[in-house]
């Protein structure tokens, strides 16, 4: 057909409207038709951990499925089969200096922290700004929530934190990029929600846990079908449309008064029930929790198929772990960097320590919510992680005397965990150790293809996806 519809093109009618599905005629003339997992979707979520981890006691000595789970990571052994261990990545994009692919040199000096967390899901390459001239690139996340954003229009990707504001600038790079990892273009991040009750609020609003039987059956008795009210649109769009468009046309409206009937007819009034928002002021440790259950809750209902959460800033302090019965009060970024020794790689070990055990609270969580073809852990992929190598020691190794000026932060050798089988794109229960240096942005591929988002390549590295994993 010569006519070509817009991809914002509604019927409407009385003042109600019904976006449409995809059409052939919304596509432009050469563009490939964009794939993915309607009613079968894979789930993507990705949390950020800052300042790296002490490798020595996350990292087994052996690989594949029989490996010895390190003392680190004992509070997961009940769900060593659901979760692969991946060392020998690196996001080299992320360090002081860069070698792009043509041979031009960047050598941008100090300012790992900001890289660590602007370049984490990116794999591009920030300018080197305290201004407002900034550049990174899309984040991982973005590129699969504008592919999918067609099967979940309403929150095309969730973006979390457990603190709000700027998180500070580092050695000449603007706090923006310590402050974000999610971003929509790049010179866009993405804002990110701090409240759990209110990220609740946005996936569910409209849904009252209390309302009464008489106020549903109120509610219920008003509604009509707003096929009703778009009839004269409906058939002026059929007379646009291609043999296959308008047979697609016809399934979409038929499939939309088959909800109608299924809402009409549910005792409950909703398909998935959420419960009651969280709290609004929970406390930071009861805040994380709620949002590992804001995520959860959001895959169930298919509010959203990605999220992206930061666990804490740089700067966080974590007083509610001991060592030797003392609390824990110096902030995790100085601590990085040694200046106490041993004193400060024991306290690294607990931060490390209560942070894998955060992964494993999602991977529970995860697994005890039925599918329908699997769990819910089984029809996602979490990445868990940090763009650091933890506290600079060459190959991690927390025995070697600190350099006086503090150790140098590296980007290779990333702690780097998986967890999920993403629909059978992933084999799990393993540990991987890539030796030739692999990028990290071909493990975003891999996640991306699992999700049914079409890509061959992502950032400045990524040129396939990740092998071993399947």
């Amino acid at each position: 057909m010569s006519k070509k519809l817009s991809r914002r093109f509604f019927l409407g009618g009385a003042g109600v409207a019904i976006s449409l599905p995809m059409l052939d005629a919304m596509i432009p003339i050469g563009r490939r038709k964009a794939q993915a997992q309607g009613d079968d979707p894979t789930r993507l979520f990705y949390v950020y951990v800052p300042n790296g981890m002490i490798r020595t006691k996350i990292t087994p000595s052996d690989t594949g499925a029989g490996y010895t789970m390190p003392s680190q990571l004992g509070g997961l052994e009940d769900v060593k089969g659901d979760f692969n261990i991946l060392t020998g990545l690196s996001n080299h994009p992320g360090g002081g200096r860069y070698t792009y692919a043509d041979g031009t040199v960047s050598n941008d000096g100090p300012g790992d922290h900001a890289r660590d967390t602007g370049t984490f899901l990116t794999a591009a390459r920030l300018k080197k700004t305290a201004g407002t001239d900034i550049r990174n690139g899309i984040s991982v996340d973005q590129v699969a929530a504008n592919h999918l954003r067609m099967f979940t229009p309403a929150i095309p990707s969730l973006v979390l934190a457990t603190r709000e504001g700027s998180y500070g600038g580092d050695s000449g790079y603007a706090p923006i990029y310590k402050s974000n990892i999610s971003w929509a273009n790049e010179t866009t991040p993405m804002a990110k929600e701090a409240s759990a009750r209110a990220a609740f609020e946005r996936l569910f609003a409209g849904f009252d846990p209390g309302e009464t039987e008489e106020q549903r059956a109120l509610r219920m008795a008003r509604n009509q079908s707003v096929l009703d009210y778009c009839l004269d649109d409906i058939t002026r769009l059929r007379g646009q449309l291609g043999a296959k468009d308008g047979v697609k046309l016809d399934g979409y409206l038929s499939g939309i008064r088959q909800l109608e009937i299924k809402l009409e007819t549910e005792d409950s009034g909703v398909i998935c029930d959420p419960g009651e928002a969280p709290p609004d002021n929970p406390g930071w440790l009861n805040l994380v929790d709620h949002m590992f259950e804001v995520v959860k809750l959001a895959f169930q209902c298919d509010r959203t198929r990605v999220a992206t959460l930061m666990l804490e800033k740089p700067g966080n302090v974590y007083d509610f772990l001991s060592v030797d019965g003392n609390p824990v009060n110096s902030a995790h970024h100085q601590m990085t960097h040694l200046e106490a020794g041993n004193a400060d790689v024991r306290r690294i070990e607990a931060i490390n320590k209560w942070q894998l055990d955060q992964f494993g609270s999602i991977i529970r969580r995860f697994k005890g919510v039925d599918d329908g073809d699997g769990s819910l852990l089984d029809n996602s992929l979490v990445m868990f992680g940090g763009g650091l190598d933890g506290t600079g020691h060459a190959n991690g190794d927390a025995s070697l005397t600190p350099q006086a000026s503090g150790p140098v932060h590296r980007h290779t050798n990333l702690p780097l965990f998986l967890a999920g089988r993403g629909r059978g794109a992933v084999r799990t229960g393993r540990h991987i150790r890539y030796t030739d240096n692999e990028p990290i942005a071909d493990l975003y591929v891999s996640m991306l293809q699992a999700a049914g988002v079409p890509a061959d390549s992502f950032g400045l590295e990524g040129t396939g996806p990740l092998s071993q994993l399947s």
